[in-house]
């Protein structure tokens, strides 16, 4: 990928994007060395280090979890010759599963990228991973993170996508299932992963279920919210595709429905309801989820608000 013709007004842009999106903790970060390996170092990063990221003249590494022992995304590791076309079946499976996931090139191999709603504990994280693993088949993938807090140290780290590696001297991307680029240009792609679909909560939860025994202890929901013990009555006990149908004209589908997602000018319908899971997405990047994902979106609320509201309307 290159993008010379950037001006540095874009770059700016795109530094803002990237960080926002991909950095867990800005104070420290880790520096890749001319044979691969990568120092930390204890200081701040800023955005002129992402600047420098991007224009070449350093590749930073990002530590996976937070000062406070979360996470935003998951990342699948396979660095063996076989290992980007084992993660594109394995991306290909998510699919067909409605599991969102971003393939991205490496050295050696390649990462699979899923994205969180939120912030989640990294053992939490780590139990949703190993679920993961579990169901689509390959334990022997590398999971990040690594660790179930940062109690002891700043933890995993992973290359920062979009810059140059230091060995091959190449910049990889990122990749649809069929193998073709999420966009033509590094400026394109930056932008498409600064909003990226994320995995609907109830999937998230259902990963968690079917991890090894023993992976963790007894779990929370995302991000430990409020309300939890209402959110999950709400959505254990309503029809994501009976409550939809009273605000959105959907057609029948071999899944759930379709129709016109009410998030953004639809021009063909993108909005689909998955009976089975319980969950909607809009294939057009509006966002998916539970009922209470819905419900916010639509009155433009926050989630204790959706809350409240449902389960006076419903329970």
């Amino acid at each position: 990928m290159n993008d010379r013709s950037s001006s540095k007004t874009e770059l700016s842009q795109q530094v803002v994007a990237l960080g926002y999106r991909f950095v867990q903790r800005w104070d420290m970060y880790a520096r890749q060395l001319d044979d691969g390996r990568y120092v930390c170092i204890r200081k701040p990063l800023s955005l002129d280090h992402i600047f420098a990221h991007l224009s070449g003249r350093l590749t930073l590494g990002g530590y996976v979890l937070d000062q406070k022992s979360q996470a935003r995304f998951v990342v699948l590791d396979a660095d063996d010759e076989n290992g980007y076309s084992r993660l594109k079946f394995v991306a290909g499976k998510m699919s067909d599963d409605d599991i969102p996931s971003y393939l991205e090139k490496s050295r050696r191999g390649g990462h699979l990228w899923i994205f969180l709603p939120g912030a989640v504990m990294g053992k939490n994280v780590r139990v949703f991973g190993q679920g993961l693993l579990q169901a689509y088949d390959c334990e022997d993938v590398e999971l990040f993170p690594k660790q179930d807090t940062s109690r002891d140290g700043p933890g995993s780290l992973i290359r920062l996508p979009f810059g140059i590696h230091r060995v091959s001297g190449q910049r990889y991307g990122f990749y649809s299932v069929n193998g073709v680029p999420v966009a033509p240009t590094l400026r394109q792609q930056i932008i498409a992963l600064s909003a990226p679909e994320t995995i609907p909560e109830t999937a998230f939860q259902h990963f968690q279920s079917v991890a090894p025994s023993g992976t963790a202890e007894t779990l929370r929901g995302i991000s430990d919210r409020p309300k939890e013990d209402i959110a999950n009555q709400i959505k254990n006990k309503v029809s994501v595709l009976e409550f939809v149908s009273k605000y959105i004209e959907l057609r029948p589908t071999s899944n759930g429905a379709i129709g016109l997602c009410p998030f953004h000018d639809d021009q063909k319908p993108s909005f689909s309801v998955n009976a089975k899971g319980n969950y909607w997405k809009c294939f057009a990047g509006c966002g998916s989820g539970s009922i209470i994902d819905f419900w916010m979106k639509w009155q433009g609320c926050d989630f204790n608000t959706a809350v409240r509201q449902l389960s006076d309307m419903l329970i």
